[in-house]
């Protein structure tokens, strides 16, 4: 007596075909110009170190000093500085303890809280009037009403002038957005951007894709840093675009029938991965419009 065997039927995987196509497969890799790009960078580094050198020296530059470290890590170049940068908020905090004297001391106390140096919140005491409330004449200036709100974030808990801060600039920045809006369209969008999102809580490469636009319109910029961003930028654009342009010919020889799918799935991973694995969906696209696309 036979045994009838039944006829076995195997899903069949049916992916969708890559949005993407077959586009990260080939990368031109320019060697030569390449080389050129990266000794220009190794010439921009001198020229940042030497300024970086020259505010340390001399104290009437060191709020100069903080507002160039500042940009530096806004435009994404710290970590070529970081010796750099730490010898120089060493030697600030060396020199002033919390008595700081300078300018701007609502960027000197988020860049030295954001290096780890606790320093204390009492300077802001001088925003205050007898009352006890925050001096309507802080309104008036615009940069420095936004870097005490950006120095809010980098509050601890029990700090109440603090939470007065965000809660006091919060409310004239979404009344100073509305009047720039015609006057000065560049500096209001910055100033949404910032209450949409603070520096603080933004993805460190994004953050250099959005500064960079914002930094080269200011009537003031430090030139070898701005084209230090730029083509620090593109190079490690340059990198990723080759790194998945391997992936993508590994896959395709390792699977040839199904490799459009595979690549779907390799470039999501790919992006997600350099997105440090942002869960927000916008910030995920933005991403992998900077990690391929996008040129500064």
């Amino acid at each position: 007596m036979s045994i009838k065997q039944e006829e076995v039927i195997r899903p069949i995987a049916n992916f969708p075909p890559s949005v993407w196509g077959d586009q990260f497969l080939n990368y031109d890799k320019q060697t030569a110009k390449q080389v050129e790009v990266e000794q220009r960078v190794q010439d921009l580094k001198v020229d940042v170190r030497k300024d970086i050198a020259t505010f340390l020296d001399v104290q009437t530059e060191h709020t100069n000093l903080l507002k160039l470290i500042d940009a530096i890590q806004r435009l994404g170049v710290s970590y070529l500085f970081e010796e750099e940068i730490e010898q120089a908020i060493q030697r600030i905090c060396g020199a002033y303890g919390d008595d700081w004297n300078g300018g701007s001391p609502s960027l000197w106390f988020r860049i030295l809280r954001q290096q780890g140096f606790y320093v204390s919140c009492d300077i802001f005491n001088e925003y205050k009037d007898e009352t006890g409330s925050f001096k309507e004449s802080l309104t008036s200036d615009v940069q420095g009403l936004l870097e005490l709100y950006e120095a809010t974030y980098l509050s601890v808990q029990g700090e109440v002038i603090l939470e007065d801060a965000l809660v006091f600039t919060k409310t004239h920045l979404n009344k100073i957005v509305k009047d720039l809006m015609v006057s000065n369209s560049t500096l209001s969008t910055h100033i949404q951007e910032a209450l949409k999102q603070p520096i603080r809580k933004r993805l460190p490469r994004l953050e250099a894709l959005r500064y960079i636009r914002f930094y080269e319109q200011q009537d003031v910029y430090n030139k070898s840093l701005l084209e230090l961003a730029k083509l620090d930028f593109n190079l490690l654009q340059s990198l990723h675009r080759e790194e998945l342009s391997q992936l993508s010919r590994y896959t395709c020889r390792q699977t040839p029938r199904t490799h459009l799918s595979i690549n779907f799935l390799l470039v999501n991973t790919h992006t997600y991965i350099h997105t440090y694995i942002h869960t927000y969906i916008h910030a995920y696209i933005h991403a992998y419009i900077y990690i391929y696309i996008e040129k500064v």
